[in-house]
């Protein structure tokens, strides 16, 4: 009798306990953050990369000494500390003083210093690959005491709090060198692992498949309420936007143009969308004729009609940029005019040129998207109205180099600032040193703007600094090497119930999830 009972007690019993285990369940989704990624990650070792795909990790599982601060999806330009309290210039205007806050600690408990800062740098600097260019001007890291750093630089740099903030300029726990393979620095440990102080770390990786982040327990700034962070690659965009809509993701990267508008509409769904610095260009080869004839260039500029592009090609979701450099940065000019399509200076400068119609050429270009396939056919078709006929030549990424090596007629181009400063625009995409693999892709050569970034670059008054900017923008527009066609805005969507997201459009793939949280659990 008391088995019968025991047995019947266990039974009544069993809905409630399956009721207890689904609560669970449901709280530990409720408690992870999914996001759908367009594509796997190749490492997460901060000295070793700087695309941004292989950035969100690396943001959650280490901090900077600064970040950027933002406002309404955009950097303000300005920088706040996230490991340093404070930081000073010194009076030689080449050093930079940081001293570091107090009580935070890597995710194997021990505390970050000064040492920790000076290891992290010179990794970096002798790892030597693409992080290491941004600090190019760095000579030397001394660590002053525990908590007080210096950073030498060969010569003044403005922007040098700025770079101090970009996603590879972590802090990284020196004890990682116990996984050192020969003089590798560890670089085949981290390309998997983290060793940082960010609020999380992560606990697997299943290549092309997710990555797994857990919470840092000795993290200063422990997550306010997402326990479990899953990274989940799913390549196909259609796929992604139907997890997105059963709810089986919580964020979308990798919204097109030609969706968003759908996915604006989904139910329970909100769509994140702001302009960013990233502008598609048509460059020009300046140093092949007859892209060495000015009217030449002047003329393909008039042909082409801007606004419908970016309201056909990239359905609205873009800005034109009437000028060199885009909204947000120091310098750009909101009152420059739009520059309007005009066939009739376009064929007179053509005629004037030489250029009898029916001339062709190339265009070559990697065909990335649907979007860069669209806006090359508009090209094409834009300037046959002009009298060109362009051949349209497909290139595999493996097959630019002859773009960057200047066997080219056109191309476009896609470039970007990584944070609110004239200089990686105007210094990469129109200084004569950067022709070809530096990313001056229309090979632009010109003294005066050459001697004008170097002195920007170098000087410390900023109204100073953004007139020269000014001045070597105003040569470059008038001389048109590459047409600016549009600055794309950055898309993102995302479950309507995850709350307290701060994203920054220029930096995607970054998350405050440590502050983020669903619905109305607020703690």
């Amino acid at each position: 009798m008391r088995l019968l009972g025991i047995a019947l007690a266990f039974m009544l019993s069993a809905p409630w306990l399956a009721a207890c285990d689904d609560d669970a369940v449901s709280q530990a989704r409720r408690q992870t953050l999914i996001i759908g990624k367009a594509s796997g990650l190749s490492t997460i070792d901060p000295g070793a990369t700087v695309m941004a795909y292989n950035f969100a990790p690396m943001s959650l599982s280490y901090e900077r000494l600064l970040r950027f601060a933002v406002a309404d999806g955009s950097p303000t330009g300005a920088v706040e500390g996230e490991l340093a309290e404070s930081w000073r210039l010194d009076d030689d205007g080449k050093s930079w003083l940081f001293t570091l806050k107090q009580n935070h600690r890597f995710d194997d408990g021990s505390l970050v210093t000064a040492a920790a800062v000076r290891f992290s740098f010179l990794r970096t600097l002798r790892l030597g690959l693409g992080p290491a260019q941004a600090l190019s001007g760095l000579e030397d890291v001394e660590a002053i005491d525990a908590r007080t750093v210096r950073f030498r630089l060969a010569a003044p740099s403005p922007i040098f709090p700025l770079i101090l903030a970009l996603p590879p300029m972590v802090v990284i726990n020196p004890t990682v060198l116990a996984h050192q393979k020969g003089d590798d620095l560890a670089r085949a440990w981290l390309s998997e692992h983290t060793a940082g102080s960010g609020p999380y770390r992560v606990a697997s990786w299943e290549r092309g498949q997710r990555i797994v982040l857990k919470p840092n327990p000795y993290a200063a700034e422990t997550p306010r309420y997402f326990q479990k962070i899953v990274l989940k690659t799913v390549k196909d965009n259609a796929s992604r936007r139907l997890l997105l809509e059963r709810g089986d993701i919580d964020i979308f990267e990798g919204v097109t143009p030609d969706m968003a508008d759908k996915v604006a509409q989904m139910s329970g769904v909100a769509l994140f969308e702001r302009p960013t610095p990233v502008i598609v260009a048509l460059a020009m080869n300046t140093t092949r004729a007859p892209f060495t004839d000015i009217r030449v260039r002047q003329a393909i500029s008039l042909a082409i009609d801007r606004r419908a592009i970016a309201s056909g090609v990239v359905h609205g979701h873009a800005s034109l940029v009437n000028g060199v450099l885009p909204a947000g940065i120091p310098g750009h000019d909101p009152d420059l005019p739009e520059v309007r399509r005009d066939l009739s200076a376009a064929r007179a400068l053509l005629k004037e040129a030489g250029i009898a119609p029916g001339m062709e050429f190339t265009l070559s270009y990697v065909p990335a998207s649907a979007t860069v396939d669209s806006t090359a056919l508009a090209i094409q078709n834009q300037l046959a109205d002009a009298g060109l006929k362009i051949r349209l030549e497909t290139l595999a990424p493996s097959a630019f180099a002859k773009v960057l090596a200047g066997d080219f007629d056109l191309t476009l181009s896609n470039w970007s600032a990584d944070f609110p400063d004239p200089w990686p625009i105007m210094q990469f995409a129109y200084h004569s040193s950067n022709a070809g693999e530096g990313y001056n892709l229309s090979r632009y050569a010109n003294a005066e703007v050459d001697g004008l970034l170097a002195r920007a670059e170098h000087t410390m008054d900023a109204a100073e600094r953004t007139a020269l900017y000014e001045q070597a923008q105003r040569i470059v527009m008038a001389e048109e090497p590459m047409v600016n066609l549009f600055a794309v805005h950055g898309l993102l969507a995302y479950r309507a119930d995850v709350r307290g997201l701060l994203y920054n459009a220029w930096q995607p793939g970054i998350y405050n999830v440590e502050s983020m949280y669903r619905g109305d659990d607020a703690p």
